[in-house]
């Protein structure tokens, strides 16, 4: 009986140490993870990225964060997209929520453009999902990596 406890005890343990997630740190261990298979989450605050609503900046960004499990991803290496001098990934979701800023129900669409030199682009919509109307459209701005701002947006592999 102690014997089966104790190897019970040892894989609970060894399942606990492997299922930890790991700190992305920047686009190539991103994009290492992707490309291996890996389940890759990533988190955004977006009250630390800088917002452009309407065309213009705003002074402040809604203290507000968001995540997903990145399920499709579509990578572009430098200059397969003409204009584009270097790699990056792309990602979004879209998802039926209660309206934030109304009545009723919007989609809630999140795309994510990371870029190999650490630029991050978020853009978020609200879609009626009657109409198929754009109710709002915001672009949140930050970076990914080793930089010396303060990150705003965290990536994670299980």
């Amino acid at each position: 009986m102690k014997k089966t406890f104790f190897f019970l005890a040892l894989a609970l343990i060894s399942l606990n140490l492997f299922a930890q997630q790991k700190s992305l740190k920047n686009f190539d261990e991103l994009m290492t993870a992707l490309n291996g298979g890996e389940q890759v989450r990533v988190i955004i605050h977006y009250g630390k990225c800088t917002l452009i609503s309407d065309n213009e900046i705003e002074d402040k960004s809604p203290d507000a964060i968001g995540g997903m499990t990145i399920d499709t991803y579509e990578y572009f290496a430098p200059k397969a997209v003409r204009g584009n001098e270097n790699a990056f990934v792309v990602f979004s979701e879209n998802k039926l929520i209660m309206n934030p800023k109304g009545k009723g129900f919007v989609y809630n669409y999140g795309k994510f453009r990371i870029e190999s030199t650490g630029k991050v682009k978020v853009t978020v919509m609200y879609i009626d999902p009657n109409t198929q109307e754009e109710m709002m459209s915001e672009n949140f701005f930050t970076t990914f990596g080793e930089s010396k701002t303060e990150q705003a947006i965290f990536f994670y592999k299980q």
